[in-house]
């Protein structure tokens, strides 16, 4: 959660993502305590219930709005991606996710009503005037019936993985019909959705527990692949050559994450794999360059500002980038001195030629500095932060030369 402090001239500094949403509203301080502080958009509905979740969890909170038949919107703020929970009379009817994985395209293509190719092609396309679903329908590239089935998976995707985060961070409950055409009204029991995300949280710990670790290496006990669900056997055919960990399967999978865990835990009790404890497997050292060139500035950049926020809020901007950066960091955690782990990155590549992966990653780790440095400037003041933008432009420079330098070894 993002720390703030309120200077002898009574002012709060907010962060740039939450100045930006409410830049056109006039505020009204609603309540405060030595505990707590309230404060109302003018005009942007009115909240009636404002949730710290900890020890409150996401769970109690959908049953209250269910037993109390609420209608209206539940805003959460949580540390993986904010969410909204759309409810009619107590039935959450609709949701949205800043989560990539929760995306409607990566839902289309997990349930295979769309291949990944087409998605980034339409994703290309978009220019504001269409919105993915429209486009889609409009190219013939997905059947309504399809759009309106991923859209309820998604939905229910979306509330699953509520169960399945760390649930820190706030919820606030604004009441009254949200009156927005842009979303598709769904009937489902709130009530099944929660007992439902509760079983998957006691399934991934399960799973989790048999395959050690998304680190673990899985690898093909040589058994005959008799009995197994296509899904299975597709599972298992990507390891019949090689090794890989429980984390590249799962991104290759094309499933969400709980499925594909679920297909993997069924072929290690079936003993179709073997699991083995191993170290993360190591970057290629022209990789790792790469990657420490950038994360040199980082920590810079973290360690000039000085504030415990800064890799909270680079990782919140993270999320709401344009395609295909957005699906580029996808699973990336910044750790706390600003860093960030280059393998994740690498897997999101997956599937593409050497050199076309270190140019789509030298764009991200630029797309990454960038922000931190738009961060670091309005932190700072623009003189202060002079030099170290001086610093990123001589190191996305450095880093273009080495990309260029491959593209020459290799014609």
């Amino acid at each position: 959660m993002y720390g703030l402090t309120v200077d002898d001239g009574g002012r709060v500094a907010l962060p740039q993502r939450v100045v930006a949403r409410l830049r056109s509203h006039e505020l009204r301080l609603q309540s405060h305590s030595p505990a707590h502080l309230t404060l109302v958009a003018q005009g942007g509905g009115e909240p009636c219930l404002t949730v710290t979740l900890g020890e409150l969890g996401v769970a109690d909170v959908l049953s209250f709005l269910n037993m109390f038949r609420k209608t209206g919107v539940l805003y959460l703020e949580l540390a993986d991606g904010a969410r909204q929970i759309f409810f009619q009379e107590g039935e959450i009817i609709f949701a949205l996710s800043e989560r990539v994985e929760e995306d409607l395209g990566e839902t289309l293509c997990q349930t295979g009503r769309l291949d990944r190719a087409t998605l980034a092609q339409v994703r290309s396309e978009l220019t504001g005037e269409w919105t993915l679903a429209q486009l889609l329908v409009k190219k013939n590239l997905v059947a309504p019936r399809d759009l309106w089935l991923a859209t309820r998976y998604q939905v229910e995707t979306i509330v699953y993985g509520l169960f399945a985060s760390d649930q820190q961070g706030g919820a606030c409950f604004v009441a009254g019909d949200p009156g927005r055409d842009d979303i598709v009204r769904l009937s489902m029991s709130t009530q099944n959705l929660i007992m439902e995300g509760l079983r998957r949280v006691d399934e991934r710990a399960l799973y989790l527990r048999r395959l050690r670790s998304f680190e673990a290496q899985l690898s093909y006990s040589g058994r005959s692949p008799t009995d197994l669900a296509e899904e299975e056997k597709r599972l298992l055919s990507f390891i019949y050559g090689a090794p890989a960990t429980v984390a590249d399967l799962v991104v290759r999978s094309g499933l969400a994450e709980f499925d594909a865990l679920r297909l993997l835990y069924q072929l290690a009790e079936k003993k179709m794999v073997d699991v083995a404890a191993a170290a993360p497997a190591p970057l290629a050292e022209d990789v790792a360059e790469l990657v420490e060139l950038f994360n040199e500035l980082l920590r810079l950049l973290c360690q000039a500002v000085a504030q415990r926020e800064f890799t909270a809020e680079l990782q919140q901007a993270l999320r709401v980038l344009p395609s295909p950066l957005r699906e580029l960091f996808r699973g990336v955690v910044l750790a706390q001195d600003g860093s960030v782990d280059g393998r994740q990155l690498m897997r999101n590549l997956t599937g593409l030629e050497g050199l076309e992966q270190k140019r789509l990653l030298v764009d991200a780790l630029s797309e990454l500095v960038y922000l931190a440095c738009g961060q670091a400037r309005r932190l700072l003041g623009s003189q202060a932060s002079g030099e170290l933008t001086s610093r990123v432009q001589e190191l996305v420079r450095r880093a273009q030369r080495l990309v260029a330098g491959g593209e020459e070894e290799e014609r």
